[in-house]
């Protein structure tokens, strides 16, 4: 059947049997009159094509960050999004518990942590011994 459809798509004469061809019409591959059905290309491919992320989403895949932004403003817009997202507002985290929330999101930890710091998204007492919320 393959190959039979095969030909077609390429335009060479197909060897098939009548009962081949109504399969490969049943199936929506080729017209009643056995022409290979174009618009199934167009109707597959536009189900498999996914919509562009759009605003900081564009900066994660599968639930990950790709990395910080090099535009400021708009890392600016992904480390606000992650402090609203992950931080609990009126509540102070260990650096631990900092880094466990965090690593729900990016493998470099740190990075991110002091990035959220020096942003004025995350407050550090001076020993270093909590984190909270600006």
């Amino acid at each position: 059947m393959r190959e039979i459809y095969a030909a077609a798509v390429l335009g060479h004469p197909a060897d098939a049997t009548a009962k081949e061809l109504d399969k490969l019409a049943a199936a929506g591959l080729l017209g009643a009159d056995g022409t290979v059905n174009a618009d199934l290309f167009q109707a597959v491919l536009g189900a498999a094509s996914r919509d562009k992320p759009q605003g900081v989403d564009r900066f994660f895949a599968n639930g990950h960050l790709d990395g910080l932004p090099r535009n400021p403003a708009e890392r600016r817009a992904v480390l606000e999004h992650l402090t609203e997202r992950l931080i609990p507002a009126g509540q102070e985290l260990s650096e631990r518990e900092v880094n466990l929330v965090l690593s729900t999101v990016a493998r470099d930890i740190p990075t991110l942590r002091r990035a959220l710091v020096d942003y004025g998204h995350l407050v550090r007492r001076p020993d270093g011994t909590g984190y909270r919320r600006a």
